[in-house]
Parts: C-alpha cells; structure tokens; sequence
C-alpha cells in the first residue's frame, strides 16, 4: 500500500480522485460510524459502486444508543445499504483490562465481525476512515485493520483531517463539521476494567451533561468513582455555573467526586494521563 503526504489540491480533486479509487473495485464495504470519515467514504462507494457499495456498522456495548441512531439515519441519507453486526468487546480479555492497545483488540473484533458479511457478499474490498492525522500519534486499533486486509483510501490519496471535511463540505454532507466521536470506553482511565455497568453510566452521564450544557462534545472521564466532565471550551464558562446541577445529576448514577475540567476538550486525554502518571 502506498501512502502519500498531506496534498494541496483543492476540494473537486480529492472528490474526483476519491470517486475513483472506488471504482477500481466492483464491491466494497465501508466500516461506517456516521462520523464524517466514515460518511465521506460511504457517500463516495455509492457513487462509484451503487448498489455494489455497503455501509457496516459493528454494533457493541461501547457504541452508545445515540451514535446507533446516527448511523441508521446517515445511511438512509445517503442511500447505502446498512448491515449491522455485533462484535463481543466485553468477551475478550484483553480488551476488557483496557491497556493502552485497547483499540487494536476492538478493531480485531471489529474486522472479525465483518468478516462474515464480506464473504456472504462476495466483497472484493474493506475500507475505514483512516487518515494522514491518524499517523501522528499511536493508534493500535489501525495496525490491527491493516492486519485485517482492510485498505484506508484517505491515507493512500494523502487526505488529512481538514481535506475531509472541506470535500464533505462540498458535497452537503451533514456530518460535514460533526465532532469527532470516541467509543465509550476511551472515557474509562487505563488499567480499570471495562464493564457494562460502567459504560451504561458514562452514556448516561454524558447525555445529562448535554442536556444542561447543550454543549455539542461532551466527555465523562472515567476514573473509579469519580468523572472529570470535558466540553468544548465555548461550553466551559457554562457548565462551570451549572457544576452543582452536573455533580447532583452525576451523583445520582453513582459517582462520587464530579469536575469540570477547566481546559474544556482534549482529544486522547486518557492516554496523556495515563504517561503523566507512569512517569
């Protein structure tokens, strides 16, 4: 697989250059997550590939109700086909101690569950979202795709994160300027196991969050007993007046010790305090 640099060229040519990488396939399966990685990729398989193009989406306790929805109605929307499969996260003990290689025992599962789908269809390719920006820092979960056999089109065309979205942009994708999602597990501190109880309150805790906030990112970091509340920062001076509503709602599923996090947002968060704390 040959992987190119971050390119200059404007939107219409990443469009064109995407509709084409496709079209050297007669089918593909896309695993889709209705983020606008994922949506950009379903949106271009189908134009290149029509009915020969599916969007997967691998159902698990991680995957919150509302990323469920999501995915359904992105893909009634952009007119792919959606199969849904369920991968065992919480059956597999290496993921379930939640190390720092989290991800490539999830994304194992992940293209273990697709698997069956792929040869029932007689799929010539699989395809996820990864792109140039993914490459900057540790990310096990895509070393176990390309295990896999699964091909990433953004890196090999040299799009970036922002190259995404411009090319989502001019084609009116919706999910266009969404916020990056995050399993429910990245939310628990590593080296604390991950189980169903623990993953049902953080989705609940985060749709409180959002509900009193109206802030469009929400993370409950997940530590034991106690939750670190991360929003956007247009969204801190907010949820900062609305602390003691936050903890008393926080308090009601079981957490003990509630914060707002005064720096809002930090992608990867878990795992920088997880090196400042080993160090």
């Amino acid at each position: 697989m040959q992987i190119q640099s971050e390119g200059f060229g404007n939107s219409q040519d990443y469009l064109d250059k995407l509709v084409d990488w496709f079209r050297q396939f007669d089918s593909c399966i896309v695993a889709f997550s209705a983020g606008v990685d994922s949506t950009l990729l379903a949106y271009s398989a189908k134009k290149a590939l029509g009915e020969n193009a599916y969007a997967v989406t691998s159902l698990s306790p991680s995957f919150s109700e509302r990323e469920e929805q999501s995915t359904r109605q992105t893909a009634r929307d952009l007119g792919i086909k959606l199969v849904e499969v369920e991968q065992d996260d919480l059956g597999t003990p290496d993921y379930v101690k939640n190390g720092v290689s989290r991800c490539y025992f999830c994304r194992t599962n992940l293209a273990h569950a697709i698997e069956p789908v792929r040869q029932k269809l007689s799929v010539q390719v699989c395809v996820d979202g990864t792109h140039v920006d993914d490459m900057k820092s540790p990310r096990p979960g895509i070393k176990a795709l390309r295990e896999a056999g699964f091909r990433a089109p953004f890196l090999e065309l040299g799009m970036g994160k922002e190259s995404v979205r411009s090319v989502a942009r001019l084609v009116g994708l919706p999910t266009a300027d969404r916020p990056s999602e995050a399993c429910l597990s990245s939310r628990i501190a590593f080296g604390h196991k991950i189980d169903l109880e623990t993953l049902r309150r953080i989705e609940a805790a985060e749709n409180s969050v959002r509900r009193l906030t109206g802030a469009s990112i929400v993370r409950v970091r997940t530590i034991g007993s106690e939750a670190s509340v991360e929003v956007e920062r247009e969204s801190v001076p907010k949820a900062a007046k609305l602390a003691s509503e936050i903890t008393e709602e926080l308090q009601k599923l079981g957490y003990e010790k509630v914060s707002i996090d005064p720096d809002g947002y930090t992608s990867g968060k878990m795992l920088e305090l997880f090196i400042k704390d080993d160090s």
